[in-house]
């Protein structure tokens, strides 16, 4: 390593030291040296390690949309194929809609009685109106013919008779009767007309709204621009209603609100160094090739999680132990290239390598002459990182263990 070289001169010099004195070079003789050489080379493992610290355990992170559908059933249609750029409003899939469309003519169906009885129900009324005017003007003549032998009665006139007189009154009686009930008939019909036939309208209405609704979710359409990279779905199967199983996978189009980030997961130790805008550089397997070019990118330190994942409760029912959560957690930081343009490069999921470096020491460090030497040794990381791409590319070569 590097830093066994730098650090090894103490050695060399008691060594050659010993050989201008023509002293036998032998373990005694150069313990101390070899333990200061021991000292240092910790000592610089440790600053080294400390204040630019790296990670493999990075990846670019992206986001998959599982298309199911709310109704089951046997697909009739794929008008779509894998690798296929789609856009919003695009057709997927269709599914077998004979049971769908047989509601929907059922309750168009319904709806069309509903308005046929409001129908019936209107000239039933007009006919009740024109009842109800007819006993009306009997009742006129029945209250006019009983006045008059009322009039006769009270006069004691020769022509009045009492068998005129309770004819005339019992025919005044039903008239009135008939037109109570001519009113009762016509306000009937009338809470028909405007309560209860309008309620069933309604709820046939909903009904065929609910069945169109039903029958429009038998086609699938995609909800996001992108890129359906996984098509498990043919004409013939039974369509999924669970997302753990989706018929196809879309990955959207990146926008604004989703920019390419490579996410990456250090140590939780280095966060007392680690802070939002320390510059980093970035390899990814992807793009490692024998030319090195375009291998190691510029990068950023754009956002630093404030949480550490395995201390996540959900509701388990089980009490938390934390002897039972595997590893210690990674503190994740968020990386973005500097050059925009280079986003083209990486490949979402990726897995890459991540060098951050220190190149302002703050605290009691801050303008001396260590920090100087702890800011420069940044050359040296910058130097073993390109070497672990090196190791990087053999590896994915299958010549140091690759498969």
């Amino acid at each position: 390593m590097i830093e066994l070289l730098i650090t090894c001169f103490p050695l060399l010099l008691r060594i050659a030291y010993l050989r201008w004195r023509g002293r036998p070079v032998t373990l005694y003789n150069v313990h101390r040296a070899l333990f200061v050489w021991i000292v240092l080379f910790v000592a610089l493992i440790f600053t080294v390690e400390y204040y630019h610290p790296d990670t493999p355990n990075a990846l670019i992170p992206y986001r998959v949309v599982p298309i199911v559908t709310e109704r089951g059933g046997t697909v009739t249609e794929v008008p779509v194929k894998a690798g296929q750029t789609v856009k919003v409003g695009d057709l997927l899939f269709t599914v077998d809609d004979s049971s769908e469309k047989a509601a929907v003519a059922t309750a168009q169906t319904a709806v069309g009685e509903v308005n046929s009885q409001i129908d019936v129900i209107k000239a039933q009324i007009k006919a009740a109106a024109a009842d109800l005017a007819r006993t009306k003007a009997v009742l006129d003549t029945a209250n006019l013919t009983l006045s008059e032998q009322q009039d006769l009665k009270d006069k004691n006139s020769p022509a009045y008779t009492l068998n005129r007189y309770e004819n005339a009154k019992a025919a005044q009686e039903q008239a009135a009767a008939n037109v109570n009930a001519a009113n009762s008939k016509m306000e009937a019909l009338q809470v028909q007309l405007d309560q209860v036939l309008p309620a069933e309208l309604k709820s046939a209405e909903a009904a065929l709204e609910q069945a169109k609704v039903n029958l429009a979710k038998t086609k699938v359409y995609s909800s996001v621009s992108g890129k359906i990279e996984q098509l498990t779905l043919n004409v013939g199967a039974r369509a999924a209603q669970f997302s753990v199983n989706p018929a196809m996978v879309i990955v959207p189009d990146r926008d604004e609100s989703d920019p390419i980030e490579i996410v990456a997961g250090f140590s939780q130790t280095n966060s007392a160094v680690l802070h939002v805008g320390m510059p980093a550089e970035v390899a990814c397997e992807n793009n490692i090739n024998s030319g090195m070019a375009n291998t190691v990118l510029a990068a950023r330190i754009v956002r630093i999680q404030d949480v550490i994942a395995t201390g996540q409760l959900g509701p388990t029912g089980v009490l938390m132990q934390p002897s039972d959560r595997r590893g210690p957690g990674d503190l994740v930081v968020h990386v973005r290239l500097e050059y925009p343009e280079q986003n083209a490069l990486l490949v979402d999921g990726a897995r890459c390598l991540v060098q951050a470096y220190t190149t302002h020491i703050s605290g009691s460090l801050q303008g001396t002459f260590m920090g100087g030497i702890i800011q420069a040794w940044a050359l040296e990381k910058a130097l073993i990182m390109r070497m672990k791409v090196w190791i990087m590319l053999f590896a994915g070569t299958g010549l140091i263990g690759g498969d």
